[in-house]
């Protein structure tokens, strides 16, 4: 997932870097845009936009109407979201004007890498998208900063108004050209980088959870035979196959439990596990492909500008709910697993206390991912048919895809949540049985020595951080 790496890196404030072939081949899009539009009337060049897309604006009024677009366009609500969440958005509107045939000057791309490479980043909020004509109200906040209006927060944290930042940094604010201001705005780019900074979460929390779950397959003396990869290949969904082999590759050599069958949750781990598996793939191939195209209206292709429905964000959303149910499933079982080691049918001490009675163990750890998985579900809802038109029905269905999305961000810190306390328990599980194995000793160098009296939750927290960092999400 390499476009989904960059997209990561430069969240967390990695340096952007534009090819000057790019910029060449920008510009003379840009001409050539402006040359087919001077004679015609193009949407959103010169003309009114959505249910207003039918009255056609002098000459005079064009500059003015840049302005006046974004301004009445920024009207997101809520809480600003985090600065890597608005940088993601910022390179991926950045690569689909590079991409694309959108008509902007090299100079708007410019100033979004270097907002980028300084640190400047554009105060946005989280409620007001529904993803139809892209993420019209959260870009805007960005296009409102590079006029130098609006807010933004620097590499140091303070927040400060654009302008303020523009003179420390000596740039001067832009003036959008004729339809600069909506190939601004005009794009699912919050919607499809959000999915990008998921997906790259939920693959690495997934990736650690199997060696997590093998933990717990050995505090119990689980069977092997449910999960031999050749036993599970006849059921002919290779996902599954995929995850046994994952497993079977770590417990080979392992004796076998004696129960007939384990819980289900434990014997049809790589079955649970399929459905998350092939989101993630399907997910990871449709970010790929919409990464390296444009999403905009107009376009300029092949000589002539058409007007399109490519801001539209239905495939992403669709691929937010497939993930979501498939990663909600998946956290369901991770509890059944935490619940039935913590239980007498285990075989193991009940609720892994040292002192039954005088310590209550790990009883409350299960009682607060049920109160998670009860957000879980709730965030797992569907997005991609909740429709509510906007723009005088000229928008008469609209996808939603950058809540989809957000939420689908919420739940991959739920999952490390998740995949730490089952984690946390099977350390414990095995830690009572006497047994050894070479992650736990990693944990243990992880935790404070000055200290041994740590609460449940501060081990909870010890347990993600390792987790999160063994995984490689930093």
């Amino acid at each position: 997932m390499p476009y989904i790496k960059e997209l990561w890196e430069i969240s967390k404030g990695k340096t952007v870097e534009i090819d000057e072939d790019e910029i060449r081949a920008l510009e003379e899009r840009n001409k050539s845009f402006y040359n087919a539009a001077n004679d015609k009337t193009v949407y959103g060049y010169n003309t009114g936009l959505g249910p207003l897309a039918n009255i056609r604006l002098s000459e005079r009024d064009l500059r003015e109407f840049q302005v006046l677009t974004v301004r009445s366009h920024a009207v997101s609500t809520g809480k600003p979201l985090p600065i890597p969440i608005v940088r993601a958005g910022m390179y991926v509107r950045l690569r689909h004007l590079l991409n694309g045939s959108s008509g902007v000057r090299p100079v708007v791309v410019k100033r979004l890498a270097e907002f980028l490479n300084m640190g400047i980043t554009p105060e946005v909020y989280e409620f007001g998208s529904v993803g139809a004509s892209g993420d019209l109200s959260p870009l805007s906040h960005i296009a409102l900063t590079l006029m130098g209006e609006g807010w933004v927060y620097l590499k140091n944290g303070n927040r400060v108004p654009s302008i303020v930042a523009h003179r420390m940094y000596k740039l001067e604010p832009l003036e959008f050209e004729p339809r600069e201001a909506l190939a601004l705005i005009n794009g699912y780019s919050f919607s499809l980088s959000n999915l990008g900074l998921a997906l790259y979460k939920i693959e690495k929390t997934f990736n650690i959870s199997i060696e997590v779950f093998v933990l717990s397959w050995k505090s119990i003396k689980g069977r092997k035979s449910p999960l031999n990869p050749d036993a599970v290949g006849i059921m002919g969904d290779k996902y599954a196959k995929e995850v046994s082999q994952k497993v079977w590759n770590l417990i080979e050599d392992e004796g076998d439990g004696e129960r007939v069958q384990d819980p289900y949750s434990f014997r049809c781990f790589p079955q649970i596990a399929s459905p998350l598996l092939r989101a993630i793939k399907s997910a990871e191939g449709l970010f790929s492909e919409l990464y390296k195209g444009c999403s905009d209206n107009p376009v300029f292709v092949n000589g002539d500008i058409y007007s399109t429905g490519n801001f539209h964000g239905q495939s992403i959303s669709f691929a937010s709910d497939m993930l979501s149910s498939a990663l909600t499933a998946y956290m369901g079982a991770i509890e059944r697993r935490v619940f039935f080691m913590l239980s007498e049918k285990s075989g193991l001490p009940l609720m892994l206390s040292e002192n039954p009675g005088k310590e209550s163990g790990l009883m409350m750890l299960q009682t607060a991912l049920a109160s998670l998985f009860a957000e879980c579900k709730v965030l797992s809802t569907p997005y991609s048919y909740q429709s509510i038109p906007t723009g005088n029905d000229q928008e008469d269905w609209v996808p939603m895809s950058f809540g989809a999305t957000l939420r689908l961000l919420k739940l991959s810190d739920i999952m490390l949540k998740f995949v730490s306390a089952e984690f946390l328990c099977s350390y414990k599980a095995l830690k009572v049985s006497g047994k050894r194995e070479k992650i736990m000793e990693e944990f243990e160098e992880y935790l404070p020595q000055y200290r041994k009296n740590l609460s449940l939750y501060e081990e909870w927290d010890m347990a993600e951080r390792f987790i999160r960092d063994k995984s490689g999400i930093i």
